[in-house]
């Protein structure tokens, strides 16, 4: 993990919390509710600004951001207070923001099957020999189409890994097809040392989609990925389930390792922070904003609001649970980071 794979998980971090903080805030003006405080990051301000009855706000920490909505927390009488407005209306404030993470990962999604190909269905066209590997060395070249390794008809990109994977070493005899013609190549892999695969050093080019295609592509890999995500909860009770957690030090550190597969794994692993993001505050724990959509479900159900000032007094209580088990959490990934 080196400094700029560091400002990377910072920026994504921020980044996502801030589109999450703008789907409260945009939410709460087109209903009429007032937001005191648009902030980015946490901690002593370094820059702020009034302009329309909001305070924004740059924090001096790089971490999250908050949209103080009037009327939530004190100040319950206002006119454009919170609990002043209907229950759709405060139900539409809260919910924007959770769904603002799932628009963006839609549209990280679409973007990377757009540009990039459907990284989990890839052709079995090289797209690339990397510099100094056993393919380059040999004579490979981007277009080159795999159509037998060591006497196997090959028919998926699959078909190749498991081979090169599992040759411990042999010479392997590969046939390309290049410009209607069929050149066989003999191929020595290396052992990687980080993973202990063998490797000849290509990458194959992914199935690529049109951007109707790929916009509802984006759209099922973000239903499924919360589907998932949605069944994960029995496991959060569990140990594996909560070493699994993972804090900001945490994203940081995974941001890394999806920096390293470049450019596009890097948006695809935005992509997944961004509905873990969203996901993780439709949870109805107390301040998140799960909690405060389960009290407006009460309401509609019972038809009898819980009092403002007992609402606001859970959330804090729950603010301050979710800040120490932050800490908790950083500490662990700390504990990780030098365990490595």
């Amino acid at each position: 993990m080196n400094i700029l794979t560091v400002v990377y998980g910072i920026l994504i971090i921020l980044i996502l919390a801030m589109f999450h903080e703008l789907g409260h805030f945009f939410a709460a003006k087109l209903s009429g509710i007032g937001v005191e405080e648009l902030s980015i990051g946490f901690g002593p301000t370094i820059y702020q600004k009034e302009a329309h009855g909001t305070v924004y706000k740059i924090g001096v920490l790089p971490i999250l951001g908050y949209a103080k909505i009037k009327g939530m927390e004190g100040n319950f009488d206002a006119p454009d207070g919170y609990f002043k407005k209907g229950l759709w209306s405060r139900f539409f404030t809260i919910f924007a923001g959770p769904l603002m993470n799932f628009i963006v990962a839609i549209v990280l999604f679409s973007f990377v099957f757009a540009a990039f190909g459907n990284p989990f269905t890839p052709t079995t066209t090289i797209a690339r020999a990397t510099s100094n590997s056993p393919a380059y060395y040999a004579g490979f070249e981007s277009g080159d189409k795999i159509i037998e390794i060591d006497g196997k008809v090959i028919n998926q990109w699959q078909e190749v890994t498991d081979i090169i994977h599992n040759c411990n070493g042999k010479t392997l005899s590969i046939i390309v097809e290049r410009n209607g013609n069929d050149i066989t190549f003999s191929v020595v892999p290396q052992k990687d040392k980080i993973t202990g695969l063998w490797l000849i050093g290509i990458y194959p080019i992914n199935q690529r989609y049109s951007v109707l295609a790929s916009f509802w592509e984006g759209i099922k890999w973000t239903g499924n990925t919360l589907y998932k995500m949605f069944t994960f909860i029995p496991m959060l009770f569990t140990r594996v389930g909560l070493s699994s957690i993972a804090g900001p030090i945490g994203i940081v550190a995974l941001t890394s390792q999806a920096a390293a597969g470049g450019f596009a794994e890097l948006i695809w692993f935005t992509a997944f922070i961004s509905i873990a993001l969203g996901f993780t505050n439709l949870l109805p724990i107390p301040a998140l904003d799960g909690s405060w959509i389960a009290l407006a479900i009460w309401e509609a159900v019972t038809r009898k609001p819980v009092p403002p000032k007992k609402q606001a007094s859970v959330q804090g209580i729950g603010f301050v649970v979710i800040l120490g088990l932050m800490v908790l959490v950083s500490l662990r990934d700390i504990m990780r980071l030098i365990g490595k």
